[in-house]
């Protein structure tokens, strides 16, 4: 075990971007913290009234549900739309997003998918499959969020949506275990997280899955809160609630979000046998009838998307992708897969390089314990990015009294071993079970609430500091992204290109020596009406079968390196 912490911290101490972009937000929010702490103890009387006025707002606000969930929504509106309005419109920069959006002009032309292309292998690219369609590897929830926004005038106002979607689900989550005032309070902390945030700035998920997730346990939590109570009937509403919820997990990340369904299936089972007495399969049944309706057309719907897409309902274009171009394969337990053919070299180095030493790293006893620890870190690093909650850690040996704590730390501990089994993990696989964390944030902040030195009530103090120092970091928030969004370069050729009017054809040229530069082979999904088609360089004769296919366009060459990018006039033949 020494032997695999050793090389992760190592890896960890001598990361540039690690040290520069933790070590920004320590600076940034370790003298705020130490200054609430020591208020806490010196002066922790300053401002009672101020905040019994801000709590019994929300404490009034909170009694009528549908009011309450609705101003979290509009509040998490408000706070996008504000952050793009400063930070700019979000500019593309992911393979991931750019499959996204693929997925998402798609759907926006009322299509499953689309026709392989005839010149396919000039367009093949990262995370699109082009045979037998082209189309996203990815499911399809994210692209549907995206045409949403696309046909209201932008992609991104889909991502707002599922985002004010996501932060109201988790009030009426919250709404389950707390009272109305708690509620708001937790509400708030998940719509100010900087993750949350970020991805509500970003085309490649997170609110989605996040919304599913929460609406899932949203109806899990009133079923077993019922049960508890022996109160044996849930509403249709919160049932059908539960079923799109899971319904949205399986459209969204289905190993990640199938994990957490039958986690919360087996916990449900758990107590229907500890509460057999009273609760009876027809009970069962009836109660369950709405969400059974709602994930089995759903699953029934996403066998034809497969269908259309890759010719079999029971494969998914994942599936298709990793057949065609991955050597890693998905999970760290899986043996290693047979090299495909490649048929340009950026596919192949990324595949065969980056790839495939991170999971052969991990192929040894050493390295399978530092690839869990590097991506439990990342999780963990993402539920502790709002810095302030740590001051609720203080109180976990009193909230780990808790029943319910201990119900949402035993469902989120699992859910990340099972996370843990991915051969890449990023903080956006845990969204599914990201409610859960602020249910265990409450129960913590409930539990330093009461806590008193010398008769002064610092853990108020704290409790109430923690949700204000949370809030004001949103600026800092928004000024990473801002950070984020100065890449440009991409833009400004498409915009140079919108000058010239017409219709256009990019050549992309990589030097021989460019080792993994960034991808710029990304194309709409009607590629032949596109007003900029962005190309491969093959061979001389596959070029000039290119240059055939689209000869009514002004040709440019875009020669990358390791280095710079330049845009040149494609020469004309013969010079």
């Amino acid at each position: 075990m020494a032997a695999a912490i050793t090389p992760f911290l190592a890896s960890k101490a001598t990361s540039l971007s690690f040290l520069a972009r933790d070590g920004a937000e320590i600076f940034f929010f370790a003298p705020l913290i130490a200054g609430l702490i020591g208020l806490a103890f010196l002066a922790p009387h300053k401002g009672l009234r101020w905040f019994r006025k801000v709590e019994r707002a929300f404490g009034r606000l909170g009694r009528n549900q549908v009011k309450g969930i609705a101003f979290v929504g509009a509040a998490a509106v408000l706070v996008t739309i504000s952050i793009a309005a400063i930070a700019k419109l979000p500019i593309p920069k992911v393979d991931d997003e750019f499959s996204y959006l693929l997925a998402a002009d798609t759907f926006a032309h009322a299509r499953l998918t689309n026709p392989t292309h005839p010149l396919w292998t000039h367009f093949e690219t990262f995370h699109t499959i082009q045979r037998p369609s082209y189309a996203s590897r990815y499911p399809p929830a994210q692209g549907l969020t995206l045409a949403i926004g696309q046909l209201l005038g932008h992609p991104i106002i889909g991502v707002w949506l599922s985002s004010a979607a996501a932060a109201a689900a988790i009030c009426w989550l919250l709404l389950a275990w707390f009272p109305p005032r708690w509620a708001l309070i937790g509400s708030t902390l998940a719509l100010v997280h900087p993750e949350f945030v970020i991805w509500s700035q970003r085309y490649w998920g997170g609110s989605v899955a996040l919304f599913g997730g929460a609406l899932a346990l949203g109806g899990f939590a009133r079923v077993l809160r019922n049960w508890r109570r022996h109160k044996i009937s849930l509403p249709n509403g919160a049932s059908l609630l539960m079923g799109i919820g899971m319904s949205i997990l399986i459209l969204s990340r289905p190993y990640e979000g199938g994990t957490l369904i039958l986690i919360l299936i087996a916990a449900l089972a758990a107590e229907f046998v500890r509460q057999r007495r009273i609760v009876t399969l027809g009970l069962v049944a009836q109660m369950a009838w709405p969400s059974a309706v709602a994930v089995t057309t759903t699953i029934v719907w996403l066998g034809y998307y497969n269908w259309r897409v890759t010719d079999n309902p029971f494969r998914f274009p994942q599936q298709v992708y990793v057949a065609s171009y991955n050597v890693a394969p998905p999970f760290i337990w899986q043996k290693q897969l047979p090299e495909p053919i490649y048929r340009n070299k950026q596919m192949r180095d990324f595949h065969m390089g980056w790839e495939l030493r991170h999971y052969l790293q991990q192929r040894t006893p050493a390295g399978f314990v530092t690839g869990i620890l590097e991506r439990f870190w990342k999780i963990l690093r993402g539920v502790f990015r709002l810095w302030p909650v740590l001051l609720g850690l203080l109180a976990l040996p009193w909230a780990l009294k808790n029943r319910w704590m201990r119900v949402s730390l035993f469902i989120f501990t699992t859910f990340c071993v099972a996370i843990l089994q991915v051969t890449w993990t990023y903080f956006h696989y845990a969204a599914p079970a990201l409610p859960l964390v602020f249910v265990m944030i409450v129960i913590c902040l409930r539990q330093l609430r009461p806590w008193r030195w010398n008769g002064k009530p610092v853990g108020l103090f704290l409790a109430r500091g923690c949700v204000i120092l949370s809030v004001l970091s949103l600026p800092y928030t928004c000024w990473t992204i801002a950070e984020q969004n100065r890449y440009v370069r991409r833009n400004q050729i498409i915009s140079q290109m919108r000058r010239y009017g017409g219709r256009h054809l990019v050549i992309v040229r990589y030097a021989p020596d460019a080792v993994n530069p960034m991808e710029w082979v990304y194309n709409r999904a009607d590629i032949d009406n596109s007003e900029i088609v962005w190309a491969r360089e093959l061979d001389p004769a596959g070029n000039q079968e290119l240059l055939d296919y689209f000869r009514d366009r002004r040709v440019w060459v875009l020669h990358v390196s390791s280095r710079q990018t330049t845009l040149t006039p494609y020469p004309s033949p013969g010079l």
